[in-house]
């Protein structure tokens, strides 16, 4: 598994790294904190790169967090999301698509909130035209809008944007359920074997 985003598909993939060692698969972290992004602004400069980045996931799968630079018309990110899935099976890799947290827009995002709520359906869109290609709703995890808490839990960040541990634990533990459906050979690990292993005290984590 190979993981794309931006610094909030890196706090996802501190767990998540460890999840998937703990089940027996291979994890690259392929996330860049202030970008990671395919589509809006300096995505073009990630492309320069991202074919030979990609080429590690070689008969694997590719997972795309979507990122809070996701910007553009929707038909700028299909076309990034359709060249994506392309150079994943360039590498005989899969593609997951997986929608974002929903984000407490400060001044940075306030103007893009229009173009970033609309990623998820051109997401789908793109899926359901490509074998290789799936859709996943991260809703489950984060909900319909952005709220700090979930169930008594601190999940997400003060800032609005990021994750916390608890937040990042339950995305790796759902994504974990999600490749069981879609791969059935995939066995993943109890959470109890990468939940503790340190990873939460990492300082990405801010605004806890």
């Amino acid at each position: 598994m190979l993981l794309l985003g931006d610094s909030v598909a890196a706090g996802q993939a501190l767990p998540l790294s460890q999840a998937v060692a703990s089940s027996g698969a291979y994890f690259v972290d392929e996330t860049s904190t202030g970008g990671g992004n395919v589509v809006g602004p300096n995505a073009e400069a990630q492309w320069e790169e991202l074919p030979e980045r990609l080429a590690e996931a070689e008969g694997g799968v590719v997972v795309y967090q979507i990122t809070s630079y996701d910007w553009g018309t929707r038909e700028d990110q299909r076309e990034a999301y359709v060249r994506l899935a392309s150079v994943a099976a360039d590498s005989d890799a899969d593609l997951l698509l997986v929608s974002m947290p929903p984000i407490e827009p400060d001044e940075f995002y306030a103007d893009h909130m229009d173009e970033l709520a609309a990623t998820s359906e051109v997401a789908a869109e793109v899926a359901a035209q490509d074998d290789g290609t799936e859709f996943l709703d991260a809703s489950e995890v984060w909900g319909e809008e952005y709220s700090r808490e979930h169930d008594g839990q601190v999940y997400r960040s003060s800032d609005g944007i990021h994750t916390c541990p608890q937040g990042a634990a339950e995305f790796a533990s759902w994504l974990l359920d999600e490749l069981v459906g879609l791969y059935p050979g995939f066995e993943p690990a109890d959470a109890e074997e990468w939940a503790n292993a340190g990873w939460s005290s990492d300082e990405l984590f801010t605004g806890c």
